[in-house]
């Protein structure tokens, strides 16, 4: 018989972390929020820093692009397959106006050359709003 818990862990642990909303949170999500999404794509070879990505390089981020929240996802392998994103870090702005600010900061080329610092890998960037 197979255990349910232990079904649900292996899967999660497979496929990346998983959201369950309820009613009321996905109700109260459906106000739009802007957003600035960092996509780091894999490739043989990759090199991530994690911890001065997650210590050091999104505190700086954070200052300067003052953003209401940030979220990292760190891609997990899917049995024996390399994930094909390393990483994913999602910032959330306040309005149309927080997002362009934090665009047009001139500390934001501080913000991209740290980059080099943490990985080889050249993101992916996607302005989104939630839906």
């Amino acid at each position: 018989m197979i255990n349910r818990r232990n079904f649900n862990m292996a899967a999660a642990a497979g496929l990346g972390a998983v959201t369950t909303l309820s009613s009321e949170a996905a109700r109260a999500a459906a106000e739009p929020t802007l957003s600035l999404n960092v996509v780091y794509p894999n490739h043989e070879g990759a090199k991530f820093d994690i911890d001065y990505y997650r210590n050091t390089h999104i505190p700086l981020a954070m200052k300067v692009m003052k953003a209401a929240k940030v979220t990292l996802i760190e891609g997990v392998p899917n049995g024996d397959a390399a994930p094909p994103i390393v990483m994913i870090c999602h910032f959330e702005f306040s309005s149309a106006e927080s997002l362009k600010a934090a665009m047009t900061n001139p500390e934001m080329a501080g913000v991209r050359a740290d980059v080099a610092k943490v990985t080889d890998i050249k993101p992916m960037v996607m302005l989104g709003k939630t839906v």
